[in-house]
């Protein structure tokens, strides 16, 4: 197959081994070596910020290399990805770990990707999902018919294909099936029973783990086991508010939702009943390694965080720093928002091309932010690391 010649990228896949050659073990193998490409399909309100953050920190642990555009938190979603921007900006050692929001497409994630490349994604409850999407992303904003009225689900089920084909550019695409959209299914076909039957069995096939957002601590040492991991590696906190408010929601919005979002309830069903076929076949190790992650995670808060702040900028959620973990840099990460996350590796990824005026605007992101969240990473941390030298030279002058 022939590779780039002519400033335009020609399609050069890589390797992906199918998923029955990487079967989860049973038993965690202290031999084998931690897996560094990962393809990450990140779908919307299913609880991705906390599961990126891990992605985010083991990557820049070990100094492994994302793609993304600088500073930016998707890949051109909800359109195809820029293969041509990416390419131009291919790190020489090629990239590692994609976990940015995208829409998949097999032919550009094997283009992008280096052979072996674990593929994964997270799904969730639909009804909660489409609440999630509602509340977060302002639909009733977005929707003038529903700015008036007390109740905007009801209002929006009495016709809701009219009134979804009223939201902006930026929401459209979340306002139906929108785990299904994101996995690469055309809302054209939502109705075709066939075509949502191969969506599911082409994600079987070319998916090695789908997570599940209400398994979530099973799902992450299934992962951690296929990625060869430290139990270390996976643990995480809450970043983001989940639906507290949908407990007003009635039974019967609840069933509407949830026929209005029929392909991605199908999809979930598929893959929830497929992963507690998984877990029912371990044996009490892996519940163990459950049990031993939800205790370190549970420690680590209560060493980390003193308090947790009110929510902020729409479902965002903060945290103060225990006195004896001022410094800590994983507690600060941990606490560090997707957006900020996706400012600071981007300011890593491309130091040498970005202009002083988005180094500014990174720094004063961080410096807003910092005031309703004092428990994620400051723009000092960042500094020490874009520019190490001069901080020597700093401290020494001192």
């Amino acid at each position: 197959v022939s590779t780039q010649s002519t400033g335009t990228w020609v399609y050069n896949p890589s390797k992906v081994y199918p998923p029955e050659w990487y079967a989860i073990p049973k038993h965690p193998d202290p031999q084998c070596k931690p897996k560094h490409n990962l393809y990450f399909l990140r779908t919307h309100q299913t609880g991705t910020s906390s599961v990126t953050n891990i992605f985010y920190r083991f990557g820049q642990e070990n100094d492994l290399k994302f793609v993304m555009n600088a500073l930016k938190l998707n890949l051109n979603y909800p359109g195809r990805i820029n293969m041509h921007f990416l390419e131009t900006a291919k790190p020489k050692e090629g990239y590692n770990i994609l976990c940015q929001y995208s829409r998949y497409h097999r032919m550009d994630a094997l283009r992008i990707m280096p052979d072996g490349a674990i593929f994964t994604t997270l799904l969730r409850n639909p009804v909660d999902q489409f609440l999630s999407v509602f509340h977060n992303h302002g639909i009733k904003e977005q929707i003038r018919n529903l700015q008036p009225h007390h109740n905007p689900y009801e209002e929006f089920f009495r016709n809701p294909r009219k009134l979804s084909l009223t939201a902006s550019d930026s929401v459209f695409h979340l306002m139906q099936n929108s785990m299904s959209f994101d996995l690469g299914l055309d809302p054209l076909k939502f109705k075709d029973e066939t075509a949502v039957d191969q969506l599911i069995k082409r994600i079987d096939n070319e998916f090695h783990l789908v997570m599940i957002l209400e398994l979530l601590d099973e799902s992450l040492v299934l992962f951690r086991r296929l990625m060869c991991w430290d139990l270390q590696h996976v643990i995480y906190v809450k970043l983001s508010v989940n639906n507290e408010y949908s407990t007003s929601v009635s039974a019967e919005i609840r069933e509407k939702i949830q026929d209005w979002n029929s392909v991605d309830k199908k999809l979930y069903d598929h893959f929830y009943k497929k992963l507690q076929g998984i877990i029912s076949e371990q044996n009490e190790d892996f519940h163990k390694e459950v049990a031993a992650l939800k205790r370190i995670n549970a420690d680590f808060w209560r060493e980390c965080y003193s308090n947790v702040l009110p929510v902020f900028d729409g479902n965002k959620i903060g945290y103060t720093l225990q006195d004896t973990h001022a410094d800590n840099r994983t507690c600060k990460t941990l606490a560090t928002d997707d957006v900020t996350q996706t400012h600071i590796i981007g300011l890593r990824q491309f130091k040498d091309t970005l202009p002083p005026s988005d180094i500014l605007m990174v720094k004063n992101h961080m410096q807003n932010l910092n005031k309703f969240n004092p428990a994620m990473l400051k723009w000092g941390d960042v500094y020490k690391v874009l520019d190490p030298e001069n901080v020597s030279r700093h401290n020494n002058e001192l």
